[in-house]
């Protein structure tokens, strides 16, 4: 009925997608019924990381797509407008989601800071969930996520894109008077924002961990504090869905993080739902997403991605510890949709979804 009531241009546009939509759920069915498997699923092999002979060493050139780049590249100027990205409305439930896993598996005293509003001479104690963590944000986009988990107190939060362009609109929205990062004398050199704009995460690997090894044995190492130790938590949100080797970015995430370090990622589960949902209602009638901005068939569902990150192979042949899936969250857009509120609902993976898995300590 939706598509009824669109233009004469939408309606053209939306039959194609229908019958597309059904083409899809043909398939799915006969991938279902060829593996003799009523998952909701169908089932797709995770590509292995490209990594030459040392296992810490990878591939820089495997795994930026440029037609990806590109098209994020132009929608720059738009990334902190609610009305243009949804991600504006679902960084909140991201955020809640990573404080409750951090404050479940990784706790720390959390330091009350002293600090005085800018519009009030009231000192006031605030407690910083993520006081002195380290933190990588893959794919930081326009810095969304990345300034706030400065502002929940990050020693150090290092943004890396594959686009140079969406890395230049963070650095300047992190000096605009609505960044809410102007912070108090007091703690200006106790956070760090860190942006780092045409790499992919294999590259930034490749470099972190040589300086990373050489301060390890530097005899000078400890009066430097380690400028490349690794990180506490690394974030990979809708990014692997935009990428030809996600096997590849999540090995490369992996290597970075300290043992008892916390990967969260989140994509879109690979459903006829999510053609619906993420697709067909998101571009082409809400026009909520620009035109293009998803492939289905690179949409992820949960036990791929755990398979990818936690597989016992994986680990082996990385050397940089033993994953496990440690929480699991859908992430609901709630009606009316055109408002893009979102929740988090654990019963509820079939189009986004969100997850979060932890290195072994050793």
């Amino acid at each position: 009925s939706c598509l009824l009531q669109c233009s004469s241009r939408s309606n053209e546009v939306g039959t194609k997608l229908v019958r597309n939509l059904a083409s899809v759920s043909s398939n799915h069915h006969n991938n279902e019924e060829a593996n003799g498997s009523s998952s909701s699923n169908p089932t797709k092999s995770p590509t292995s990381p490209s990594i030459g002979n040392n296992s810490s060493t990878f591939n820089n050139n495997s795994n930026a797509n440029p037609n990806e780049v590109n098209k994020f590249s132009s929608f720059a100027s738009h990334w902190w407008d609610s009305r243009a990205n949804p991600l504006v409305g679902m960084n909140p439930i991201r955020i809640k989601f990573l404080r409750d896993v951090v404050d479940s598996f990784q706790p720390s005293s959390a330091a009350a800071v002293d600090t005085t509003a800018a519009h009030n001479s009231t000192q006031q104690k605030i407690k910083l969930p993520l006081h002195n963590k380290r933190i990588l944000d893959i794919g930081c986009g326009g810095g969304l996520l990345t300034e706030s988990l400065s502002r929940l107190g990050a020693s150090l939060v290092v943004g890396v894109d594959a686009s140079t362009h969406v890395v230049e609109v963070a650095k300047r929205h992190s000096f605009h008077e609505n960044s809410r990062l102007v912070l108090p004398s007091s703690l200006q050199d106790d956070r760090d924002i860190r942006y780092i704009g045409g790499i992919t995460v294999e590259e930034l690997a490749n470099s972190w961990l040589n300086e990373h090894e050489k301060e390890q044995t530097s005899s000078s190492s400890s009066s430097q504090q380690q400028q490349h130790e690794l990180f506490d938590i690394i974030t990979a949100l809708e990014i692997i869905e935009h990428v030809p080797n996600p096997s590849s970015l999540l090995h490369a995430a992996k290597s970075l993080l300290k043992p008892n370090g916390i990967l969260l990622v989140s994509t879109i589960n690979r459903t006829v739902k999510s053609y619906g949902l993420a697709i067909i209602a998101a571009e082409y009638i809400s026009g909520k997403v620009p035109i293009g901005t998803h492939t289905w068939d690179m949409f992820w569902s949960p036990a791929e991605v755990e398979q990818m990150i936690c597989s016992s192979s994986q680990s082996s042949n990385s050397g940089d510890g033993r994953m496990t899936q440690i929480a699991l969250s859908g992430m609901v857009l709630q009606p009316p949709f055109i408002n893009m509120e979102w929740k988090l609902d654990g019963s509820d993976t079939d189009v986004n979804w969100i997850g979060a898995y932890q290195k072994e300590q050793v």
